[in-house]
């Protein structure tokens, strides 16, 4: 499935998920699991704790307004929960692990983030919710997400 055209910078750019056709802005992006983000923000969230304040003041423009402060401190903490609810590893180790295992296989970066944090059981499932792993067998993308389970069992 093809988005529709996305004007950036005066360059019109075509999206494209099936063939993992994305803006140049993302092209070398590091695509996070649910449950980085979550270590990430959980990390942050404990500096500004410790800082005794919200967030820090340094990280944020000098010439916010209190309402846009309490806007991004708001969305912060709306990330933070749905990134712990999503969490399909709780620990660095399990990360590690998942990221190992889908990266000794033949998948690009958004793929193994896609797999990870959504978690389908079965090839069909797994191909209809990334299209671009259509290219794959599905005895060999089965094995991966048996693999998934397993990694997710012992989490």
């Amino acid at each position: 499935m093809t988005d529709p055209l996305i004007k950036r910078s005066g360059i019109q750019e075509e999206e494209d998920l099936t063939t993992l056709k994305f803006p140049r802005d993302l092209k070398d992006a590091k695509f996070l699991l649910n449950s980085e983000v979550a270590i990430l923000l959980e990390h942050r969230k404990g500096i500004s704790e410790s800082e005794g304040t919200e967030f820090p003041q340094n990280t944020l423009l000098i010439h916010l307004y209190y309402n846009s402060i309490n806007d991004i401190i708001r969305t912060f903490h709306k990330t933070l929960a749905y990134a712990e609810k999503f969490s399909r590893y709780k620990n660095k180790t399990s990360i590690k692990q998942v990221r190992t295992a889908l990266s000794k296989q033949n998948l690009e970066e958004f793929e193994i983030a896609s797999l990870a944090n959504l978690c389908p059981e079965i090839s069909d499932e797994a191909k209809s919710l990334i299209p671009s792993l259509k290219k794959m067998e599905d005895d060999e993308l089965q094995a991966i997400l048996d693999e998934l389970s397993n990694l997710r069992k012992f989490n």
